[in-house]
């Protein structure tokens, strides 16, 4: 059942030369011979070559059917004609343009005509961006200096709120009053003691929590988890009208979870948090970040009147490529092609339910719109700690080698998820893929 460890990395590295030729140029000048920490999920990482539609190549050749799309970000596919198009146009326009361009009221448009929450709209280069400057908006708007998050959540790389995301089980406290950890050695002295850790899918134990920290707590910042924790809607709409009730700002990031619907996952569950960040999918593959919300604390950062409450700029916010991709991308993600993608959705969970169980592995699949999730367990995944201590993990990453040498690229973490240019016939290849790993031996 799926080859061993050792089988599959020797197979790895004898159709994978050239990715590690050039992971051992880039060793001696960057730490870990990587530009950054998310690209380790094999033995060495593999380099992209090119992409187009749901495929990429790396630098062997190689083709991937891709279920990482970016980390969740081209729910178009690569390359889409409509995105590359409208970036060449902009880019004939000049590189750093250094002074507003049309695009910035297009692109606030369009987002304030999805969602109902959002008045009021500002662009950031990343979605950490995004939940810092509201980070400093909630608070200086309070004058409350706490915060409140969900065990496992991750809302960015900055010291306010990168604090149990994945805390030691031994230290993250009672499961149903998690304590706060830092995410990090080097975090600024006393991070975790400004924040407030929930548990998902506890409502009574997060009434509680909240209602005893309710004077101190400026906002919750809230992730719904969909297709990636077994969360359901109901609790959404429960933390919305319990925010309301105490007081507390409302902060929901979509910064994953807007690809799951044409609202994001605010529109599936029917809510309307006081203010959303984004990333990912509004910047089409390039870098980008932004925050909307009512206008009654978006205006907070109106510096047309003088100095605002809460500065917030940067000098490639907002610039003409990323706004033209997001914009071009999100004109391109209609109803219709939400609707393709959910009606993909079932095939895939229930293919991998019938994969496992024909082969009598134990496997729990999460889905929600167009993002899908299974674990090696027989026990429900609603929340960090049923994730994290889901028994065969060492399975499921002999099981992402395997396909990977098989043609299919999935990352743990974030879920499978299904582009636009994706149809039934990849999915039952792949389903084709995940059937012959498992019965494989060395």
């Amino acid at each position: 059942m799926v080859k061993s460890i050792n089988a599959l990395e020797k197979e790895f590295r004898q159709i994978t030369p050239n990715s590690f030729s050039q992971w051992q140029l880039g060793k001696p000048v960057m730490p870990g011979g990587v530009i950054k920490g998310a690209y380790w999920n094999y033995p060495y990482p593999i380099y992209a070559k090119r992409a187009e539609d749901c495929y990429v190549w790396d630098l062997d050749g190689r083709r991937y059917l891709d279920f990482a799309n970016h980390h969740t970000t081209t729910i178009l596919g690569h390359s889409h004609p409509g995105v590359l198009k409208a970036v060449q146009k902009e880019v004939q326009k000049g590189l750093g343009l250094g002074m507003p361009t049309t695009l910035e009221a297009e692109m606030a448009t369009e987002i304030c005509s999805r969602f109902k929450s959002i008045d009021r709209v500002r662009f950031t280069n990343s979605g950490t961006e995004a939940t810092l400057h509201v980070t400093r908006l909630v608070k200086a708007l309070t004058g409350k200096v706490k915060v409140a998050k969900f065990e496992g959540a991750y809302h960015g790389s900055h010291d306010a709120l990168e604090v149990s995301v994945f805390p030691p089980i031994d230290k993250a406290g009672p499961d149903d009053a998690p304590s706060s950890v830092a995410a990090w050695k080097g975090m600024a002295v006393g991070s975790e003691e400004n924040v407030v850790v929930l548990p998902y899918n506890q409502p009574e134990s997060v009434e509680l929590i909240l209602k005893e920290h309710q004077h101190e707590i400026a906002a919750v910042f809230y992730d719904g988890k969909p297709g990636i924790y077994d969360v359901p809607v109901e609790f959404t709409r429960f933390l919305r009208k319990l925010t309301k009730e105490l007081g507390i700002i409302m902060v929901m990031d979509e910064i994953v979870s807007f690809r799951v619907g044409y609202s994001g996952y605010q529109g599936i569950c029917g809510v309307e948090p006081d203010l959303t960040t984004f990333g990912k999918i509004v910047g089409g593959g390039l870098p980008v970040g932004a925050i909307g919300g009512k206008a009654k604390y978006m205006d907070v950062f109106d510096n047309t009147q003088g100095a605002p409450l809460v500065g917030q700029s940067g000098s490639f916010s907002g610039n003409s490529l990323t706004l033209a991709a997001g914009l071009a991308t999100l004109r391109g993600l209609t109803p219709e092609v939400y609707q393709h993608l959910e009606e993909l959705r079932p095939k895939l969970h229930n293919g991998l339910l019938d994969v496992f169980e024909r082969f009598k592995i134990p496997c729990k699949v999460v889905s929600q719109g167009n993002t899908v999730s299974f674990y090696i367990t027989d026990q429900p995944v609603t929340d960090f700690r049923s994730a994290a201590i889901v028994p065969d993990t060492e399975l499921h990453g002999r099981l992402t080698l395997a396909l990977l040498l098989k043609g299919h690229l999935i990352h743990g973490g974030l879920g499978m998820t299904i582009s636009a240019p994706m149809a039934v016939k990849h999915l039952d290849d792949f389903l084709g893929a995940l059937s012959e790993v498992l019965q494989e031996q060395d």
